[in-house]
């Protein structure tokens, strides 16, 4: 089963897309096959980024669930205002990014930017405004890395439309796959 962080936005929403999913929110996060944490305020931030240090499971983090993700790998945010529709271009290769077309269309709506890529994560897709739309560790080109966790994080909605419900799906079978393998 994966289990959907609810960060106050958009949970519900990639409920109805997952079959086999629970909805949960931040301070009671059950044992599960993987984690999708969702868009909605930073209150919630220091159970979510606690969370996220200690998790070995596939995770996909989507909007401020990204930046959570991002500051639990020692990055910092800034204020920057993303809205509407966006064109992303792949930067490289990645399991959430499969049957994608080099450059597709995905809705954002954010008001806070990662300043810097995660320790141990690489870009796997940018826009013009966002060098780091999504990211996944491991990824990075800089540096490799020996044992790379299944985490990865869109600043963007796949759940609100464009191409981004592929993203959801491809994270669904890769999970699918990961756990025949690792468990």
């Amino acid at each position: 089963m994966i289990v959907i962080i609810d960060n106050g936005k958009g949970a519900n929403e990639i409920a109805s897309i997952i079959r086999s999913s629970k909805v949960v929110k931040p301070s009671s996060i059950p044992d599960a096959s993987a984690y999708i944490v969702s868009d909605g305020a930073n209150a919630n931030n220091k159970d979510v980024i606690s969370f996220v240090k200690k998790n070995s499971k596939p995770l996909l983090a989507i909007g401020a669930g990204y930046l959570q993700l991002g500051v639990a790998f020692g990055s910092t945010i800034r204020p920057f205002n993303i809205s509407g529709s966006e064109r992303l271009t792949i930067k490289q290769r990645s399991p959430i990014l499969l049957d994608l077309k080099k450059s597709f269309s995905v809705v954002c709506s954010q008001k806070h930017i990662l300043s810097e890529c995660p320790e141990c994560f690489g870009p796997i897709a940018s826009s013009a405004k966002n060098e780091l739309a999504a990211i996944q560790h491991g990824a990075s080109l800089v540096e490799a890395v020996e044992n790379p966790l299944p985490l990865f994080g869109v600043h963007f909605n796949p759940e609100s439309g464009g191409d981004g419900r592929k993203i959801v799906d491809n994270f669904v079978k890769f999970v699918e796959i990961w756990n025949k393998y690792h468990n």
